[in-house]
């Protein structure tokens, strides 16, 4: 059994390793944050993380997990082995963990279609129709007050929220190229409420206040108005 505490790879972004930070941080699960600064440089990603995963016989990319014998790539499965750490989230009941995990899986789908505006992929007029009917859909699963499951404090779920509504990289930022940010919460109110709240929670406040590189709203690219990181 692993005794160190975890090691997180990732870019000093919020992409897909932002998540893995706040389960640990609301979860007070102690964890080393070794962030890639900066995340790019000439033009595309700093070059050199690839040989994290390959030393593990994962593909170069990252997210990657280091855990005493416990190695993990993909950030799904590291969310959720993180949360399975953590005294507040381990015992969750089965409904709790699959509304969990929902969550995630979405804030996963809308990373991908925000990476692919930011890296070309995709016309920015083809986005707007995508979040209308994703982030309308997470609209409608919110709770009117409250954490997602009922809790006093948020889980997953509700940190998954946090990261699309306030999450620059690849999320809002993707989302203000196309014409349709919704970090200022008015157009998608419970989304704003929840995402709110759950910054608001003390370790997860305690987090973001003590990041190093600010890896929730960070800017590389200058997209965002000065008001985002008000």
């Amino acid at each position: 059994m692993a005794s160190t505490s975890p090691v997180l790879n990732y870019f000093s972004i919020c992409g897909r390793g932002e998540l893995a930070r706040l389960i640990c941080a609301a979860g007070e699960v102690p964890f080393e944050d070794k962030a890639w600064a900066p995340a790019f440089e000439d033009g595309g990603w700093r070059q050199g993380y690839q040989a994290i995963g390959e030393s593990h016989g994962f593909p170069g990319t990252m997210p990657v997990l280091e855990h005493g014998d416990v190695n993990l790539f993909q950030h799904n499965a590291i969310e959720t082995y993180l949360a399975s750490l953590s005294p507040k989230y381990k015992d969750l009941t089965p409904a709790q963990k699959g509304t969990d995990l929902m969550f995630q899986l979405i804030k996963a789908d809308i990373n991908s279609v925000t990476e692919s505006l930011l890296f070309k992929k995709i016309e920015p007029e083809a986005l707007p129709p995508v979040m209308e009917k994703t982030l309308g859909m997470i609209e409608g699963l919110l709770p009117d007050s409250g954490f997602i499951n009922g809790l006093s404090y948020p889980t997953p779920a509700d940190l998954a929220v946090m990261v699309i509504a306030q999450g620059c990289m690849p999320f809002q930022a993707a989302m203000t190229v196309a014409g349709c940010p919704t970090w200022d919460g008015l157009k998608y109110p419970k989304m704003g409420r929840v995402a709110k709240e759950a910054m608001a929670y003390a370790p997860v406040a305690d987090f973001l206040a003590a990041s190093e590189h600010k890896t929730l709203k960070a800017d590389p690219f200058g997209i965002m108005p000065p008001e985002y990181s008000a």
